[in-house]
């Protein structure tokens, strides 16, 4: 099987070379390292999955991208990051990166945060954000998560 690439010209196409890649080596992640999916979904961050082996750590149960008004299906809806089933009220967990949800997007961040907590209106505890500058590894992410919800 030959493949081609289109060169500049309009209908020229230029055989593409195909070498073997035998000097590249690909590291095996370990255990440890491997981010694994939480309650089938692949987390979208190592925070993320961080935040899930301290709930499991924790014995909280809890749901993982929790639709509300509709999720990501409707205008208007939008994914909560965790659901913790804590006593006697469940908390709704936001896991927040700078990168995505600092600086000009803090705004719209806050005004998902405002939104969440007038979803819920009483039914829920206050919604916990936890930023990735107070998680810089899985030890430091089960105290603060401790901390932040027991």
């Amino acid at each position: 099987m030959k493949v081609f690439q289109f060169g500049k010209k309009k209908g020229k196409k230029i055989p593409l070379q195909n070498k073997p890649v035998e000097d590249v080596v690909f590291k095996q992640p370990d255990d440890e390292e491997a981010i694994q999916p939480v309650q089938g979904i692949t987390p979208g961050s190592k925070e993320e999955y961080w935040v899930a082996l301290a709930l499991y750590r924790l014995g909280i149960n809890f749901y993982y991208q929790y639709d509300i008004s509709g999720g990501r299906s409707f205008r208007g809806g939008q994914v909560v990051d965790f659901l913790a089933l804590t006593v006697p009220l469940p908390t709704p967990i936001f896991v927040q990166g700078k990168y995505w949800h600092g600086g000009t997007k803090s705004a719209e961040s806050e005004f998902k945060v405002a939104q969440a907590e007038r979803y819920f209106a009483g039914e829920a505890q206050p919604v916990v954000e936890i930023w990735d500058y107070e998680i810089p590894d899985k030890e430091t992410t089960y105290q603060v998560v401790k901390r932040k919800l027991l």
